[in-house]
């Protein structure tokens, strides 16, 4: 007995060696993952399970056991790095998930070098400054199609394209000829509003609709024609990165009266048409398909071969031709599930099934089958909306769909008019006139700020956070547009895009997601322009934290903090930070 009590008293060194380093790898291991939770690359960070008295959510953040989140004092970091090259664009921008820490670039983009504030609209219109997008390969490979053209420091667009040469608006009046409109004029009197223009180029084709009250998204992928779209927005045109590949574009059902393609490079009769079966789900009732396109109008073999394939396919669609003239075919939607009904049974493509929501677009596969119209949809062309711009604040009949009343709809529009006019105010002093173009909204809700501005020349991308996916049909009936979107990941669109970026609750909306605060910041510095704003409306806490990165995000050339006026959409800790980003350069060969 003794023998076994000094050996418990009095343990032996070789067994004392064991405890220690068993002690001091516990403690590695402690250290490592507390200071995972901390990374800058982190974008979800680790959660303790339920047992534990706090929850921590992201940097800045921390949820305790009731759920409730406060922000919490942690330490902002002195620096953040500097990328020393400027082609960080598209990393991991396509990937709809979260790409892991170590292929993650949590850094600012620096501008190239000679970068200038861009030409405002509608100047930008038709020539911006080559310093900005220093790639003038498409000029060489279209110089016989009128895209641009290098014209000593700045790059000149004369509105041409692969199958209007002669110029967009001719090639815009042309179509409404075809269509037989009055005067000519595309819009119909206003029921033609909302256009997807696929494989737009540099988007000439949704430049020239602007002048006649139509709103194009522009979509093009980063192909064997890299930067079209980034031309695109530095030239104020509505318009963003997008491929027809395998997932649903996201957007939402019957959200455009038209839909084109120039020479897009699209196989339309790919995997049993199933692309063509996404522009249907995406055409309103009686909604059309201009194609400018070789399998258009073309007598050779192979052409024909593929025309006929097609129009076979839309046959079988109950699509029909509206208009054909020269090196263009017009397709018109059907406006009723009739023609559908009258199908030979098996007749392919089929009809979608009952539990199908046309409307679902995050990371959901595109489907080879057509979405039937609704009982309540059934014969009413164009979902039944008013001409625009009625239709910006007219009640529209979806909104039954997600719950909201038109009384509701017709109070959150005038509450954010009343509230851009108080923004307004507060830049008064820094906002030149055409200063701001490109606006992004990145909650966008019943898409009242961008109504508001309706009276401003820009454009708004109103961005719908995944968790409000079903609003996002609202935007579309009010004649504006947007996407989809999951603020855990990047957007896709090159830096330096937007010139004014408003957040409304969208750092609550992240925090309760358990995703980064930092990663946001600086997905936000990433596309914003130099001289840029951003409007901040969240928590007295959150607005706080956010302010000690400022200077860090080099967005102190100016800034104010207000506490707003109260209203139905606003709480008691509502708070308002408006901040201007400053143009700012590194060295040539330098990285911080």
């Amino acid at each position: 007995m003794k023998h076994l009590r000094t050996e418990r008293v009095r343990p032996t060194p070789k067994l004392f060696t064991y405890v220690l380093v068993g002690f001091i790898a516990l403690l590695g291991l402690t250290c490592l993952y507390y200071g995972s939770s901390f990374a800058p690359g982190s974008r979800k960070s680790d959660e303790f399970d339920g047992s534990n008295h706090r929850v921590r959510t992201g940097i800045g953040s921390v949820r305790n056991r009731d759920g409730v989140l406060a922000v919490s004092r942690f330490e902002v970091p002195k620096s953040v790095p500097v990328r020393e090259s400027n082609h960080l664009i598209l990393i991991d921008v396509w990937l709809h998930h979260c790409p892991p820490p170590e292929r993650r670039f949590n850094c600012l983009v620096p501008p190239p070098i000679g970068y200038k504030i861009p030409l405002r609209w509608p100047v930008s219109r038709d020539e911006v400054w080559k310093a900005n997008i220093p790639h003038t390969h498409l000029a060489q490979e279209k110089s016989d199609q009128n895209w641009m053209v290098v014209n000593g420091d700045k790059i000149n667009f004369p509105g041409g394209g692969t199958h209007f040469h002669n110029g967009a608006d001719k090639y815009i009046v042309s179509l409404a000829q075809m269509l037989k409109f009055p005067g000519d004029k595309l819009n119909n009197g206003g029921s033609i509003r909302n256009v997807l223009d696929v494989g737009c180029g540099v988007a000439s084709f949704g430049a020239y609709l602007l002048s006649h009250d139509i709103i194009a998204m522009s979509l093009a992928p980063n192909d064997v024609h890299q930067n079209q779209i980034q031309f695109a927005l530095e030239r104020g045109i509505p318009s963003t990165l997008g491929v027809l590949g395998t997932k649903r574009l996201p957007y939402p059902s019957r959200s455009f009266e038209l839909a084109h393609c120039s020479r897009c490079r699209i196989d339309w009769l790919q995997r049993d048409g199933i692309l063509l079966l996404e522009l249907d789900r995406l055409l309103r009732p009686g909604g059309y398909f201009v194609y400018s396109s070789p399998e258009a109008y073309a007598h050779d073999p192979e052409n024909r071969k593929i025309g006929n394939a097609m129009h076979d396919l839309f046959k079988r669609m109950c699509w029909k031709v509206v208009a054909k003239r020269d090196q263009s075919v017009i397709w018109g939607k059907p406006i009723s599930n009739s023609c559908y009904l009258k199908r030979d049974p098996g007749v392919l493509p089929p009809l979608c099934p009952s539990g199908d929501d046309p409307d679902a677009t995050w990371n959901v596969s595109m489907k080879a089958c057509i979405s039937p119209y609704s009982v309540r949809m059934h014969k009413e062309r164009w979902s039944g909306l008013v001409p625009w711009p009625r239709r910006l604040t007219a009640p529209p009949p979806r909104l039954e769909e997600i719950g909201v009343t038109p009384e509701q709809f017709r109070e959150d529009t005038e509450t954010w008019r009343l509230r851009v006019i108080e923004y307004w105010k507060l830049l008064k002093p820094m906002v030149q006139k055409n200063s701001i173009r490109n606006v992004m909204d990145m909650s966008s809700n019943l898409g009242g700020f961008a109504a508001a501005l309706n009276d401003k020349d820009v454009w708004v991308m109103n961005v719908m956070p995944v968790q409000s996916s079903p609003r996002m049909k609202i935007i579309y009936d009010r004649g504006l547009i947007g996407a989809t979107h999951d603020w855990c990941e990047a957007f896709d669109t090159y830096p330096r895009t937007f010139d004014l970026i408003h957040a409304w609750n969208t750092f609550t909306e992240t925090q309760t997601r358990g995703c980064s605060f930092e990663d946001l910041l600086i997905e936000m510095d990433r596309i914003l322009r130099p001289e840029g704003f951003v409007i901040i409306r969240d928590t007295t806490d959150n607005i706080s934290y956010i302010k000690k990165y400022l200077t860090l995000l080099k967005w102190d050339k100016w800034s104010t903090e207000t506490t707003p006026k109260g209203d139905s959409l606003s709480t008691k800790d509502d708070r308002v930070l408006i901040a201007r980003k400053r143009l700012w350069s590194v060295p040539a060969n330098s990285a911080s």
